[in-house]
């Protein structure tokens, strides 16, 4: 099976897009290692084109006693202007396109030192 992902770069409290942003995204390996899905750049809208993830069966998500039923994406996004920001874990769930919104900060911003990478981790689903 096969699920989507979007992501959108922005600024400015998710009001801005942010134009021409590296965004990478990546999966673990059954066997260790990361494999390199997409690398592409952000649009004038801040998106990405749409990135197609192997997934579980969709039998895997239908009950919570069954084996995971999505594949987890780490994404990281970069921009020369902005702090970089990292997250891992974002659930790929088959036929379903996911969005993930990704905010970064101006260099300089909120984040101590200058040229730092927000790191976040999303927890698993509770099915």
């Amino acid at each position: 099976m096969t699920g989507f992902l979007k992501v959108q770069t922005l600024t400015s409290r998710a009001e801005l897009p942010v134009v021409g942003a590296t965004v990478t995204v990546s999966r673990q390996r059954e066997g260790g290692g990361r494999e390199l899905l997409s690398v592409q750049r952000s649009d004038e809208s801040g998106l990405t084109v749409l990135v197609s993830v192997p997934t579980p069966e969709l039998a895997n998500s239908l009950t919570p006693d069954q084996a995971r039923g999505w594949t987890d994406v780490q994404i990281a996004a970069s921009h020369p202007d902005y702090d970089g920001v990292v997250v891992r874990d974002v659930q790929i769930f088959p036929g379903i396109t996911t969005l993930q919104e990704l905010i970064l900060v101006p260099r300089g911003g909120t984040l101590t030192d200058p040229g730092e990478t927000e790191n976040l981790t999303i927890p698993p689903q509770g099915l």
